[in-house]
């Protein structure tokens, strides 16, 4: 009987180990994803020009010409959902260390919608840059590949329509569907370094080719809006989003950062929002 007991108690030490063993792989991994994650911001931040506040110094008038570019490819006759997106404008200004987007670009056809026979064969090609690596999507061979980063287009349904003014509308954010914004309407706003650019998610995602909330989010502040950590945001790993700043920074929030202040850090210049219809 004590023989009995014993093996009992040596094969549960035995799998508590293995458990502990398990879960520390487990971790190392979603370390790992998260730091490619990181990574991943780091690139865009440099793609988009993002130059530490410092350095946006009002005497360098070349400076003024650096802005968050257009939340799609212009085009007056089709609507921002059927346009080119902003990412498939940038292929040729990524980092081409891991993947050749110059390429890609050279393929596009600029003045037809996104799902035009040939922009949708060019959208079948997975970008690396935008694919969360411990979380990457499984998709059909002829099905458009999605981001799981986006831009960020301030709060409401319309933030991404704002103009500029001024005064600056209270919730406009980085990216416009129409224009460019200019990095130094940031910096005189909230600042680069408040102000947040880029978010991961896995909520509705869209293909990477295509304009408008596929490529390009707003916050939704309604009042059947999902949480924004973890709902609207995020998903990927437990608790956390990630999200890439003006200044080229990056962050993860938890889902235990105060709401009204992550809120606040979707515009450009939000102190004191403008209301939304119906509120």
């Amino acid at each position: 009987m004590t023989t009995r007991v014993g093996i009992v108690i040596l094969v549960v030490l035995g799998l508590l180990v293995v458990a502990f063993i398990l879960m520390g792989i487990s971790r190392q991994r979603a370390a790992h994803d998260q730091l490619s994650c990181m990574n991943n911001f780091r690139e865009l931040g440099q793609f988009a020009a993002m130059y530490q506040i410092e350095q946006l110094d009002n005497a360098r008038p070349e400076l003024r010409l650096l802005a968050v570019p257009a939340g799609t490819m212009k085009n007056p006759a089709l609507p921002p959902e059927q346009r080119l997106s902003w990412i498939a404008d940038s292929l040729e200004s990524l980092s081409q260390k891991r993947q050749n987007t110059a390429a890609l670009a050279q393929k596009l056809e600029r003045t037809a919608a996104w799902d035009s026979d040939r922009n949708r064969d060019v959208a079948k090609t997975p970008l690396v840059l935008f694919l969360c690596p411990g979380a990457a999507p499984e998709r059909k061979p002829d099905e458009p590949s999605i981001t799981q980063i986006v831009g960020l287009g301030g709060i409401g349904p319309d933030g991404a329509t704002l103009g500029l003014g001024p005064p600056v509308p209270n919730r406009a954010g980085c990216f416009r569907y129409d224009e460019p914004t200019p990095l130094l309407t940031i910096r005189d706003g909230d600042g680069l370094s408040t102000t947040l650019l880029f978010a991961e998610t896995s909520h509705e995602n869209g293909p990477w080719i295509r304009g408008g909330p596929s490529t390009v989010r707003m916050l939704d502040v309604s009042a059947t809006a999902l949480p924004i950590i973890g709902g609207q945001f995020g998903g990927h790993y437990n608790r956390v989003a990630g999200f890439g700043l003006a200044d080229g920074s990056f962050r993860f929030f938890t889902d235990r950062m105060n709401s009204a202040v992550t809120r606040s850090m979707f515009t450009i210049n939000g102190k004191g929002e403008d209301p939304l219809v119906g509120e």
